[in-house]
């Protein structure tokens, strides 16, 4: 079985009410651009998407974005995220720079495992994450499960990471789909954002977004390789 990933690019940016007067143009514009065949009007946004919901853009007056499930290549979602948001900034009333709040990708993936829980939860609290020996002593109780929430910064923004073993049954409540999860798998959810409150050109933004979609590639395949020994 392979590896299983979610992909979610939002910008949120300064509202702008000029957006809610293309709602309709848009989302047949968008539907045929980006070859997605379905599409609602909200109040306050639209939402594109094809029929199986692998995939989905979506904007309104105060964000936009795009979502991916199971991408093919790991240059899938920032492609497909470029070539959409290039699209944006050429419409009518979305104009060529945005006020950005918060620019984010988030990733999620699965890395199927074929040994039991047990032997998992060893090697990532060997290799990962794990109590120190003092809590250990003090806790005097054997370890059944583990998870970690980590908050960091880089060259590109700030992350946040939350990673550990799972069984299906919890990996169904992170990921959007009822079949084809492993038995056991390693975890790993990576949320890179930047919240600069100014002005960013279109370049500054499809920049910043293969940034954060390259990088938390490479950080999943590294902390994966650590864990599971190159597995």
């Amino acid at each position: 079985m392979s590896d299983i990933s979610e992909h979610t690019l939002e910008v949120r940016y300064k509202p702008n009410a000029k957006i809610l007067d293309f709602r309709g143009s848009w989302a047949e514009a968008i539907s045929a651009y980006m070859k997605l065949s379905e599409w609602t009007i909200l109040e306050n946004r639209v939402d594109i998407y094809d029929k199986d919901t692998k995939e989905r853009a979506f904007v309104g007056f105060r964000n936009a974005g795009y979502v991916a499930v199971d991408v093919p290549t790991r240059n899938y979602f920032p492609d497909k995220t470029s070539r959409y948001l290039k699209y944006l900034f050429s419409l009518e009333g979305f104009g060529k720079s945005l006020v950005v709040e918060r620019l984010g990708v988030r990733s999620r993936f699965c890395r199927p495992f074929a040994g039991e829980f047990s032997e998992l939860l060893e090697k990532y609290t060997s290799n990962y994450l794990s109590l120190t020996p003092k809590a250990k002593e003090l806790l005097k109780a054997k370890l059944l499960d583990i998870g970690g929430s980590l908050e960091f910064e880089d060259e590109y923004g700030k992350f946040n990471t939350v990673s550990g073993p799972m069984h299906q049954q919890q990996l169904g409540q992170f990921f959007n789909r009822k079949e084809g999860l492993p038995a056991v798998g390693l975890f790993f959810d990576i949320d890179y954002f930047v919240s600069p409150e100014a002005v960013l050109a279109e370049k500054e933004v499809l920049k910043k977004i293969e940034q954060f979609a390259n990088s938390a590639w490479d950080r999943f395949e590294t902390v994966s390789k650590l864990i599971l020994g190159g597995a």
